[in-house]
């Protein structure tokens, strides 16, 4: 009797000893920014308010938004064809249950390996998830902005929760997609978690 096991790692991770951020803009002025949504609650909602708050704020060039069929899949490929013809940088997510959350991450690295810089939103109760994939894949530093509590982890937000979750998390995304002095400290923490 045979066994099958499967690996997890994508086939670049299983051959690469590690995955590398791609060349960070020096801003967000005049930038594309690629959102690969995947469904989870109302997490929609909340990348649809992070990507005009970018915009408003850094100048982005435009949005180009992708909701994936389900929350623990890669996006189809005509999605990723679509994200990746055209932004410059991504926010991945939201990453709120362990499927989800461990899958945005492989969203991420996969488009740092493609060149496009990339950042993954989780919330704080699935960071341990999130980083223990990120170790088991090699993804060193890879950009994670997280928040916490009280909002909650399954993205069942308002309207309003969902906007005032995105201007919270604004800054942090954009610090993590841009090139920081080395002298700057970035900030990750947000939200009580």
């Amino acid at each position: 009797m045979a066994i099958t096991t499967l690996d997890p790692r994508s086939t670049r991770a299983a051959t690469a000893t590690r995955w590398s951020r791609a060349t960070r803009p020096v801003s967000l002025e005049g930038q594309i920014l690629g959102l690969v949504c995947n469904g989870v609650g109302d997490c929609e909602i909340m990348f649809d308010r992070l990507g005009e708050v970018l915009t408003e704020r850094y100048g982005l060039a435009g949005v180009v938004k992708v909701v994936k069929p389900s929350v623990a899949v890669p996006p189809e490929p005509d999605q990723w064809l679509r994200v990746t013809d055209r932004a410059t940088v991504a926010v991945t997510g939201f990453g709120g249950c362990g499927s989800c959350s461990t899958r945005s991450l492989r969203d991420a690295l996969e488009l740092e390996a493609i060149g496009i810089p990339a950042v993954v939103v989780v919330h704080a109760a699935l960071i341990a998830a999130v980083n223990a994939l990120n170790q088991f894949l090699g993804g060193g530093d890879q950009a994670i902005v997280r928040f916490g509590y009280p909002h909650d982890p399954t993205a069942h937000w308002t309207k309003e929760e969902s906007a005032d979750i995105a201007e919270m998390i604004a800054e942090a995304v954009r610090d993590q997609l841009v090139r920081v002095p080395a002298n700057a400290g970035v900030r990750t923490e947000l939200a009580a978690s």
